[in-house]
């Protein structure tokens, strides 16, 4: 009898290994085939992001030396999959980019413009454009988004500046009513000719567009400088706002209803939906060690899916 029990035992064993193994291979399939299912889910997401950038104008700031044209890569596709973001600039810096499908206009909120979270308010206007032809190039007429600072805004507000004569002076400005000056640096060099993008073959440059208030009120304590927004300055309508009612915290993101479009005469238009956006930086101050007020944005989407 005991001859014959071992190669039952070796059996019995055998079969428990076997069964395990079985175990095994399938437990690994089944995760594989969980793995796959995220993927997809990642691969679909119904989000409407922008897609292509068409046009980027960096104006004359205190991060010229480090931004080149290659990173409007950063507001590509979702901007929770990147950590960089896109610089304007001073007065006037813009960038003109489009969406993977029409942004449709629906009551509420239709799309959100990211910035950098938590940054203090450097706003932004945004204006919208209709692919009207439907060539998908921003070729045809834009409206401005209006904000709660547009009736204390001067629209079509025109900025010169021009190149520094020689590294140790300064960006001299002009604008439309004639009045001039030069960019001061309120902190990190001496002079600003350093503040003039490289990508500027010109030695003067012009921008066009809303010009809002200044985002900044000195209030110096005991002497020292003391930057501070003015309470209610900014409430809703524009990019890196985070004193906005329309900001996500969460999300570092400003709010935006296609409703608010307004054209040239500031009369307010009806877009059924929209292809195309432009973020151009619009306060035109230098708030001492702040420097000059300009946006960083982090990208755009739409806020209703895909269907």
């Amino acid at each position: 009898m005991k001859i014959n029990q071992i190669p039952i035992i070796y059996i019995f064993k055998a079969t428990v290994y076997v069964l395990l193994a079985l175990i095994v291979v399938l437990s690994s399939c089944e995760l594989k085939d969980i793995d796959q299912d995220k993927d997809l889910e990642i691969e679909n997401d119904s989000t409407i992001y922008l897609s292509k950038v068409f046009e980027y104008v960096y104006a004359p700031g205190q991060h010229a030396s480090i931004v080149k044209p290659s990173d409007t890569i950063n507001i590509i596709g979702n901007p929770a999959k990147h950590s960089g973001w896109l610089y304007l600039g001073g007065f006037g810096g813009y960038v003109i980019a489009g969406f993977s499908e029409n942004i449709p206009n629906v009551d509420g909120y239709d799309f959100e413009v990211f910035a950098l979270k938590g940054a203090s308010p450097e706003p932004a206007v945004v204006y919208v454009m209709k692919d009207e032809n439907g060539d998908n190039l921003p070729n045809d007429t834009w409206y401005e988004l209006k904000g709660s600072q547009f009736a204390e805004s001067i629209r079509d507000f025109e900025l010169t500046y021009y190149k520094a004569t020689s590294d140790s002076s300064d960006i001299a400005w002009r604008d439309v009513s004639g009045n001039e000056g030069v960019l001061h640096s309120g902190y990190g060099s001496a002079y600003t000719s350093g503040w003039w993008w490289q990508y500027t073959l010109t030695n003067e440059i012009k921008f066009k567009g809303t010009r809002l208030p200044d985002a900044y009120e000195n209030n110096p304590v005991n002497g020292t400088a003391h930057w501070t927004v003015p309470e209610n300055r900014f409430e809703w309508g524009y990019a890196e706002n985070n004193s906005g009612q329309d900001y996500d915290v969460s999300k570092g993101s400003n709010l935006f209803d296609i409703s608010n479009a307004v054209d040239e005469t500031g009369n307010f238009i009806h877009l059924d939906n929209i292809r195309f956006i432009k973020i151009q930086s619009a306060v035109f101050q230098q708030a001492g060690w702040l420097n000059e007020i300009s946006p960083e944005i982090r990208g755009a989407a739409g806020l209703r899916k895909k269907r």
